[in-house]
């Protein structure tokens, strides 16, 4: 029922389509991969936040626009649909924390690069390249689970 009521079509999008033609909230993913997986509110909202799924390596260097905005994420997690395998073998990773503008030094390009890092619940770390970089830093963290919970609320 989400696709054919109105009031889920998206605005501006639909007057750009023109008349009687509609622009749906719908997140359609082109090859599979992991997806990063948001819960995002704005920051003093007590509203159910809204969930936002973007492909993670793009989505990656777009995650700065938390740090000291209006909108705040209240859970993530990453998605990994298996290379074309049944919906039952993709696998959930919640996140325990999300770094922006941390450097790590690639071995690959031999120079210090931007990158966000990401900790899942399990103590898994990984990091997604955004750039190069001049100088050491340790980035800004943009989520921190406060308890396993947190990342399962309503």
């Amino acid at each position: 029922m989400f696709l054919i009521q109105d009031q889920h079509r998206l605005p501006l999008q639909s007057a750009v389509a023109g008349e009687g033609s509609g622009v749906w909230a719908i997140v359609e993913q082109l090859a599979p991969g992991a997806m990063l997986v948001l819960r995002v509110s704005a920051a003093r909202a007590r509203g159910i936040p809204r969930v936002i799924w973007m492909e993670l390596a793009s989505a990656a260097s777009s995650l700065d626009q938390f740090i000291g905005g209006g909108n705040v994420l209240r859970g993530s997690a990453i998605v990994s649909t298996r290379l074309d395998r049944p919906a039952e073998e993709w696998h959930l990773d919640p996140l325990s924390e999300i770094r922006v503008g941390a450097t790590e030094f690639s071995e690959l390009d031999r120079r210090l690069m931007t990158v966000t890092q990401f900790t899942t619940t399990q103590g898994r770390k990984f990091s997604v390249p955004g750039g190069f970089a001049d100088r050491y830093a340790r980035g800004r963290r943009v989520w921190h689970a406060s308890s396993p919970a947190a990342d399962l609320g309503p």
